[in-house]
C-alpha cells in the first residue's frame, strides 16, 4: 500500500507518483509521441523526419490545424518534395480547403507524384474528387502510367 493516498504526515512523494504513473497511462501512445517530438523539435525546430512524424500523428488525432502548420513549415523547407505536398493537400483536404488542397495536389503530381489508386482511396482527398481539377490530374496520371507501361 505504498502508493495509496498519504494520511496525516506521512510523505506525499509516494502518492505524486502514483498520480503521475495514472496520468501517463491514461495517456495515449500517439499523444506521448506527439509530446517527445514536440521535445525534439524545440531544441531542433528543422528536423525533417520528426516534422513527418508529427504532422502524421496530428492528422491521426484530428489536429488538422496543427498538422496544417508542420506541413506549410515541411513545404517550405522541402519545396521539391513530392510526399510533403501531397500531405499537404490531404490536410487541406481533411478541413475542406478544397482550392489549397487542389494546389498542392497539382504541385505534388508535377513534383513526381504519381499514385492514382491510393489517390483515388485516400479518405483525406474524398471531398476533392468530384472537383474538375481532380478529375483531370486523374486522366494525366493514367494517361502518363499507361503511357510509361506501353513503352517498357
Amino acid at each position: 500500500m505504498p502508493f495509496d493516498k498519504p494520511t496525516g504526515g506521512e510523505n506525499h512523494q509516494g502518492f505524486v507518483l502514483c498520480c503521475n504513473l495514472q496520468s501517463l497511462q491514461a495517456r495515449s501512445q500517439v499523444d506521448f509521441e506527439i509530446d517527445f517530438f514536440e521535445q525534439i523539435l524545440s531544441r531542433d525546430p528543422a528536423y525533417i523526419e520528426v516534422l513527418f512524424r508529427l504532422g502524421d500523428l496530428f492528422a491521426q488525432k484530428g489536429l488538422h490545424r496543427r498538422a496544417l502548420h508542420v506541413d506549410l513549415k515541411l513545404a517550405s523547407v522541402r519545396p521539391d518534395d513530392p510526399t510533403v505536398f501531397y500531405n499537404l493537400a490531404c490536410t487541406h483536404g481533411a478541413q475542406d480547403h478544397e482550392q489549397p488542397a487542389l494546389d498542392a495536389l497539382e504541385r505534388a503530381v508535377e513534383l513526381g507524384f504519381n499514385d492514382v489508386d491510393y489517390m483515388l482511396s485516400d479518405p483525406d482527398l474524398l471531398a476533392l474528387r468530384l472537383h474538375p481539377r481532380f478529375r483531370r490530374l486523374v486522366e494525366r496520371l493514367q494517361r502518363g502510367s499507361t503511357s510509361r507501361s506501353t513503352v517498357v
